[in-house]
């Protein structure tokens, strides 16, 4: 069983810890990280790096955040955007969605694969999305994926979303993930230690009761790298 982890963070290398984990794509979530994370990609080929500013940490962001986000993107083409996105239970939710929204714009702009995160903001989420639909946008990992099979309808009609998963222990979750096509599911840790993904690919192979999806869940992850 091959498994790449398809969401972590720099402090949580999956790779060295769990058995059967090839690659991991690491995203950041401040300024701060940035150039920790290319250090370390520099220094292992199995390391992955998305950068990006987490909605969690807006209020660190300065004025000129997206050039030089831009301009970090332009130094490899494999480099990945995340983690963005909205989430309704911190502050500044104006800010959030400009930061979320000039980001989105970026990985249309330079086509590269965008990690999100969103909490109980779908609904702001979907506005924006329907507001990209005419565009060519890249792969939009859904990440840490927990919502109902209304919103998984609405998001399954964008075919650049994939649905990423952490931890499967809600029906709503299984259900959300027996209504998903084959190709659109990915695996994570989130950077916690707590997520086994050997663990975690076996309920997704129970779920859909198909011997091949981890070939076919490393295939998919193998392609939104790919993506850059």
């Amino acid at each position: 069983m091959k498994i790449i982890d398809a969401h972590s963070h720099i402090d949580y290398i999956t790779y060295k810890y769990q058995p059967g984990v090839s690659d991991v794509i690491c995203c950041t979530t401040n300024e701060k990280q940035w150039p920790i994370l290319i250090d370390m990609i520099k220094h292992n080929n199995n390391i992955h790096g998305a950068f990006g500013i987490h909605p969690w940490f807006v209020d660190s962001v300065q004025n000129n955040f997206c050039d030089k986000l831009e301009q970090l993107l332009h130094t490899d083409s494999r480099y990945m955007i995340g983690e963005v996105g909205l989430d309704k239970y911190k502050p500044n939710m104006n800010k959030q969605i400009d930061i979320f929204t000039k980001q989105l714009e970026l990985a249309i702009k330079l086509k590269r694969t965008i990690f999100v995160h969103c909490t109980g903001a779908w609904d702001k989420m979907l506005h924006i999305l329907k507001q990209y639909k005419k565009y060519d946008v890249p792969i939009i990992v859904m990440h840490a994926f927990k919502s109902n099979v209304d919103i998984l309808s609405q998001l399954l009609e964008y075919k650049n979303i994939m649905f990423s998963f952490n931890k499967i222990d809600m029906c709503a979750i299984n259900s959300c993930i027996e209504r998903i096509p084959v190709d659109r599911i990915l695996i994570e840790s989130d950077g916690k230690n707590s997520s086994n993904l050997t663990d975690l690919m076996q309920q997704v192979i129970d779920i859909k009761n198909d011997v091949n999806i981890s070939n076919i869940i490393y295939n998919n992850t193998f392609k939104v790298i790919s993506n850059g």
